[in-house]
């Protein structure tokens, strides 16, 4: 990966970690909101006993929602560790950390094995990534 392409990244990272992105897009970081999450997580066809890796988990917003709505494991990955820090304690909150944590990773590179997930979520987030057609083709497989 090329220096700008790093920068891009972290640029992003910071951008939609910041305060200012929670007050500009509120929770849910995405234009379809609540309703396109929870459409998402039946389409998913996961429940108890299934993993669902959440990709540029950002808030953790999308991840609490599916873990709820299906009652599968989630783990959320995103680059800032801000965003980290504050979807565990979304989580603590919800009372899901048995079923949902959140790892600081890139999306391009996800710290995971190949094939983790029985399914995976991206919400709002390709745009963000340099590289797209290479984190499509390398995504867990569904």
């Amino acid at each position: 990966m090329t220096p700008a392409a790093e920068e891009i990244k972290s640029c992003c990272a910071t951008a939609y970690s910041s305060a200012a992105a929670r007050w500009l897009l509120g929770d849910s970081f995405h234009p379809g909101g609540d309703a396109l999450t929870a459409r998402l997580a039946r389409a998913l066809r996961v429940g108890p006993g299934r993993l669902v890796v959440d990709v540029a988990s950002g808030p953790g917003t999308s991840a609490l929602r599916v873990a709820h709505d299906t009652g599968c494991d989630v783990v959320g990955v995103d680059l800032a560790a801000g965003s980290v820090a504050a979807a565990t304690q979304a989580a603590a909150k919800a009372g899901l950390s048995d079923r949902v944590r959140f790892i600081q990773g890139d999306a391009e590179a996800l710290p995971l094995p190949d094939e983790a997930g029985d399914g995976v979520l991206c919400e709002c987030a390709l745009c963000t990534f340099p590289d797209r057609l290479r984190r499509l083709a390398s995504s867990p497989a569904c």
